[in-house]
C-alpha cells in the first residue's frame, strides 16, 4: 500500500479512473511534502496522485493521505482553505476544515469530523466517534454534526440542527441548541435537553435527565428514571414521577399529578401512589390524594376526595364538596362538613366539630370541646365530653357532668336567658325572708296576706294585687327563656398591619394572604387585612384581625376582630362571633351560636333566629349573682307565685313594673361578661403572630420560636418549631395554649 503527498487542488473526484498501479501494494511507508513556496502554485497538469513524491520535491501545499488501495480511489482531499484532511477517503472540502479517519467527511467552513464516517456538514459543526461497521464514501455511519455550530461526540452520534449537541452512543439531537447525553438519548425539539440513557426531550425548551426520563411537555422537566413530564410546564422528580396535567408538579416516588396546575408531593405508601387528580388539586404527603377539582390534602395517608375539600393532617379524610378535616384521622364526610381536632368527626351536611375526639352526627350540629358530641340535628354541644342528644338543644355538659353558665349578662328579650341575679331580685321584691339559695332555688320566705300565711312567694305578693293576668305573661316569658340563652364572647383581634403580605401563608389553589401574619388555607380562601385567618374553601376575610373559619365562611370589611366558624357563617358587625352552618351577626358585640342562628342586636348572644328558637340543656343550677338559671329553679318559685297571685290587686301593679326595669338593666350589664372564651382565642392569635415575626428573619435550618398573646385579661402561649430542607423546602410544626384552649398548626413550603 502507498501513502503520498498529493496536490492541495486534487481530490477524490479528480483521480483518473483509468489508473494502476505500477507494482503490487508495498509497505506502509509514510512520505510527506511540505511546499517550497508561497503555497499558491498549482501542480504540472500531467501529475499522476499515484505516483510518490519524492522528498525536496517543490510542490503546492499539501496535505497528509493514509493507507488505501494506490488505484486513485481512495485518495484523501483537503479542498477547503488550509483544510487537513487524514485517512482513506477522508474529504474536508471546507475553509479550515478537518476531517480525521476513514471516509470522514468536514464539508463546511471551520467544520471538524473525526471517526470512521464522521461527518461535520455545518458550518464550526464537530463530529466525533466512529461507526458501527465499515462505512462506504457517501454513506456515513460514524457520528454526524449538520448543523451550524453542532456537536456530535460518540458511535453514531448525531447533531442536526444549529448549536445542537449530542454526545453519546446512538444520542440524537434535532433542535436547535438541543442537547442529548447518554445512550440512545433523543432531543428533537428547540432548546430542549435529555441527559441520561434513554432520556427523551420531545418538546421546546423540555428537560429530561435520568434513565428513560421522558419531557414532552413544553417547558415541562422530567428528572429521575422513567420520569414523564408531558404537561405543558410540568415537573416529574423522582422513580416513576408523572405530571401529565398542564402547569402540574410531581415529586416522589410514583408521585402522580394529572390535574392542571395540581401539585402531588410524596413518596408511595404500600405501593399507593400519591396523587394530585382535580384541577387545581395540591397532594403532600406519602400515599395522600386530592381526587377533584381544588382538593387540598396534606399529611401522611390524608385523602380529599370532593371539589373544594381539605384534608391537613396524617390519615384526615375529607370526602364531601367543601368539606374540611384537620388533625391527625380527622374525618368530614357531610357536604360542608367540618371537622377540626385529632379523630375529630363530623358526619352530616353543615356539621362541624372542634376538638380532639370531637363528633358531630347531625345535618348542622356543632360539637366544641375535646370528646364533645352533638348528634341531635341543629344542636349544639359545647365543653369537654358536652352532649346534645335533642334536635335544636345546646349542651353545656352531660348525664351526670353538668355545667353552671357563668357570667351571662341579664336577659332582655322573651328568648333570652336569665341569671341568678335576676332571681335574687325577685326575691327581694317578694320580701318577708326570702333567699336564692347556692342552687339557685327561692325559698325562705313567709307571707301574711289576707290573713292566710304563704310560704312560698314573698312580701312582694303586695305589688300583684289585680294584675294576674299581667304577671302571668311575664312569668311565662321569664319560664320560656329559661334555657334560651347563651354567651360566647367577642371575636378575636389582631395587631395592626405592619407590613402587607409579610409571614403570610397561603395553602390551596387560588389560595390569597394579602396582609402582615395572614393565613388563608383553602382553595379561593381570601385572608385580605393584617392578622386575618380564613380556613376552608371560599372562605373571606375583609376586615383586620378577624378568623373565618369553614367553606364559604365570611367576614366583612366593618366587622374587625370578627370570628366566623361554619360553612356559610357570616359577620357584618365588629366584634361578632358567628359559631355554625349559615350563623350571622349583624351588630356590635354579638354572639350567634349554632345552625342558622341569628344575632340583630348589640352585645347579645343568640342560639337560634326568629321562628327556630333552641333550647339550653344540661345547665347546671346557677349560684353567682351572673349565673344562668334552668328550668327547675324557675319552676321553684314560679309555681307558688302562681298560686298566690290572684289575692293580689291592680294598686300594687307600679311596683312589680319597677321592679321589671332594674332586670332589664342588670340584664344588660351581666352579658358584657361572657367574653372569656373569645378573648383566650384572641390572646392565642397574638401569640401566633409574635411567634411567626421572630423566627421570619432567621437564617438556621432548625428554627423555634415562642410568642405570648393577651387580649381581655386573657394570657396565651404559642411555641413553634420550623425545619428549612435546604434552599426550597420547609416544614413546621407549632402549638399554641390558652387556659383550656389549645391550638395546633403544621405547614410545609416549597419553591423552584
Amino acid at each position: 500500500m502507498l501513502l503520498a503527498a498529493a496536490p492541495l487542488a486534487a481530490s477524490a473526484a479528480d483521480a483518473p479512473a483509468s489508473a494502476t498501479p505500477a507494482a503490487q501494494p508495498a509497505a506502509t511507508t509514510a512520505t510527506t511534502t511540505t511546499a517550497a513556496s508561497s503555497g499558491d502554485a498549482q501542480p504540472a497538469a500531467d501529475a499522476d496522485p499515484s505516483t510518490p513524491v519524492q522528498p525536496g520535491s517543490q510542490n503546492t501545499t499539501g496535505y497528509f493521505m493514509a493507507e488505501g488501495l494506490n488505484d486513485g480511489s481512495d485518495i484523501a482531499a483537503a479542498a477547503g482553505l488550509r483544510a487537513v484532511a487524514m485517512g482513506a477517503r477522508a474529504d474536508a472540502s471546507g475553509a479550515f476544515a478537518i476531517a480525521i479517519g476513514h471516509h470522514s467527511v468536514a464539508s463546511d467552513a471551520a467544520a471538524i469530523a473525526m471517526g470512521d464516517g464522521a461527518v461535520a456538514s455545518g458550518t464550526s459543526a464537530i463530529a466525533i466517534g466512529g461507526s458501527f461497521f465499515g462505512s462506504t464514501y457517501g454513506d456515513a455511519a460514524g457520528a454526524q454534526s449538520t448543523g451550524f455550530g453542532a456537536l456530535a461526540v460518540g458511535t453514531a452520534a448525531n447533531a442536526t440542527a444549529a448549536n445542537a449537541s449530542a454526545l453519546g452512543w446512538n444520542a440524537s439531537a434535532s433542535g436547535a441548541g438541543a442537547t442529548a447525553i447518554g445512550a440512545i438519548s433523543s432531543v428533537t425539539a428547540d432548546h430542549a435537553i435529555a441527559a441520561g440513557a434513554s432520556a427523551v426531550a420531545g418538546a421546546e425548551q423540555a428537560s429530561a435527565f435520568g434513565y428513560a426520563a421522558n419531557a414532552s411537555g413544553v417547558g415541562a422537566i422530567a428528572t429521575g428514571g422513567y420520569s414523564v413530564a408531558s404537561g405543558f410546564f410540568g415537573v416529574a422528580m423522582g422513580y416513576s414521577a408523572m405530571a401529565t396535567g398542564a402547569g402540574g408538579i410531581a415529586i416522589g416516588d410514583n408521585a402522580s399529578s394529572s390535574g392542571q396546575q395540581s401539585v402531588a408531593i410524596g413518596a408511595s405508601n404500600a405501593g399507593i401512589p400519591t396523587q394530585s387528580k382535580g384541577l387545581g388539586a395540591v397532594t403532600i404527603g406519602a400515599g395522600s390524594w386530592a381526587l377533584s377539582d381544588y382538593g387540598t390534602a396534606l399529611g401522611f395517608d390524608s385523602h380529599a376526595d370532593a371539589t373544594y375539600s381539605l384534608a391537613l393532617g396524617a390519615q384526615s379524610v375529607a370526602t364531601s364538596n367543601n368539606a374540611a378535616a384537620v388533625g391527625a384521622q380527622a374525618f368530614a364526610d357531610g357536604e360542608d362538613a367540618s371537622a377540626f381536632g385529632a379523630i375529630a368527626s363530623a358526619n352530616a351536611a353543615g356539621a362541624t366539630a372542634l376538638g380532639s375526639g370531637a363528633t358531630a352526627l347531625s345535618a348542622g350540629s356543632v360539637a366544641l370541646g375535646y370528646n364533645s358530641a352533638a348528634t341531635g340535628a341543629n344542636s349544639v354541644a359545647i365543653g369537654a365530653g358536652a352532649v346534645a342528644d335533642r334536635d335544636n338543644t345546646v349542651a353545656f355538659g352531660s348525664d351526670g357532668a353538668l355545667r353552671q353558665l357563668t357570667y351571662v349578662a341579664a336577659g332582655t328579650a322573651d328568648t333570652d336567658a336569665v341569671n341568678v341575679l335576676q332571681l335574687r331580685s325577685i326575691a327581694t321584691v317578694l320580701g318577708a325572708g326570702s333567699v336564692v339559695g347556692d342552687d339557685g332555688t327561692l325559698g325562705g320566705s313567709a307571707y301574711l296576706i289576707q290573713s292566710q300565711i304563704y310560704g312560698s312567694v314573698g312580701s312582694a305578693l303586695s305589688a300583684l294585687d289585680g294584675a294576674l293576668s299581667t304577671l302571668d305573661t311575664r312569668v311565662g316569658h321569664l319560664a320560656q327563656s329559661g334555657g334560651g340563652g347563651v354567651a360566647v364572647g367577642s371575636g378575636s383581634g389582631g395587631a395592626p398591619s405592619v407590613g402587607a403580605d409579610t409571614n403570610a401563608v397561603a395553602v390551596g389553589a387560588e389560595a390569597s394572604a394579602n396582609g402582615h401574619n395572614g393565613t388563608a388555607m383553602g382553595a379561593n380562601a381570601l385572608a385580605y387585612g393584617p392578622n386575618d385567618t380564613a380556613m376552608g374553601g371560599n372562605a373571606r376575610v375583609n376586615a383586620d384581625g378577624s378568623t373565618a373559619v369553614g367553606a364559604n365562611a365570611s367576614i366583612s370589611a366593618d366587622a374587625s376582630n370578627a370570628v366566623a366558624v361554619g360553612e356559610s357563617a357570616t359577620v357584618t358587625a365588629a366584634s361578632g362571633t358567628a359559631l355554625g352552618q349559615g350563623a350571622s351577626v349583624s351588630a356590635d358585640n354579638a354572639v350567634a351560636l349554632g345552625r342558622g342562628s341569628s344575632a340583630t342586636r348589640a352585645n347579645t348572644v343568640s342560639v337560634g333566629s326568629v321562628g327556630n328558637e333552641r333550647q339550653i340543656s344540661n345547665v347546671a343550677a346557677g349560684s353567682a349573682a351572673t349565673d344562668a338559671a334552668n328550668v327547675g329553679q324557675m319552676q321553684a318559685g314560679d309555681s307558688a307565685t302562681l298560686r298566690s297571685a290572684n289575692a293580689y290587686t291592680d294598686s300594687r301593679m307600679a311596683g312589680w313594673d319597677d321592679n321589671l326595669t332594674r332586670l332589664r338593666s342588670d340584664t344588660d350589664q351581666r352579658f358584657q361578661n361572657m367574653d372569656r372564651r373569645i378573648d383566650r382565642m384572641g390572646a392565642v392569635s397574638a401569640a401566633y403572630a409574635g411567634m411567626a415575626t421572630n423566627t421570619s428573619g432567621l437564617t438556621g435550618a432548625n428554627r423555634v420560636g415562642v410568642g405570648v398573646g393577651s387580649q381581655g385579661g386573657e394570657n396565651a402561649l404559642a411555641v413553634g418549631y420550623q425545619r428549612a430542607i435546604g434552599n426550597r423546602a420547609s416544614v413546621s410544626l407549632g402549638g399554641a395554649f390558652s387556659g383550656n384552649e389549645k391550638s395546633v398548626s403544621a405547614g410545609a413550603g416549597f419553591s423552584w
